[in-house]
């Protein structure tokens, strides 16, 4: 059978591509992210306007070939799933080129965080100091 296609008694098949590297990290992607019709995940990419031209990039190149989430509970739960796996910490954003808005997850580089909990990594509003 070709890796192209899925079968009813294996499931969907994920393309090989960075950031699936194992089985377990692949079911995640399935279980959270927006899939095409054949069951694989669809991936973030320029619009035909943006690569022809005509129009302005509404994101920077950063976005593409990224794995695109329908909401950000769905970034966040796959985040947590993925960061129990052995990944980096995760954090989710809201993609600038989607006119609907879908999200996709990033490293959290920030160097204070350590491999705190995701919902301990949100930013919190603060109330001004006091004078």
């Amino acid at each position: 059978m070709s890796a192209d296609r899925s079968d009813a008694t294996t499931g969907p098949v994920v393309p090989e591509q960075r950031g699936v590297r194992d089985e377990a990290r692949a079911e995640v992607l399935i279980r959270h992210a927006r899939l095409m019709k054949s069951g694989r995940p669809i991936f973030c990419r320029p619009s035909r306007a943006e690569i022809e031209g005509r129009v302005l990039p509404r994101q920077g190149a950063g976005t593409d070939g990224k794995v695109i989430y329908s909401t950000r509970e769905d970034a966040e739960a796959a985040a947590r799933e993925l960061e129990s796996l052995g990944a980096r910490p995760l954090r989710s954003y809201l993609c600038g080129r989607s006119r609907g808005g879908h999200f996709h997850l990033t490293t959290d580089t920030a160097a204070r965080t350590g491999h705190l909990p995701l919902h301990l990594r949100i930013p919190q509003q603060r109330s001004p100091l006091s004078a």
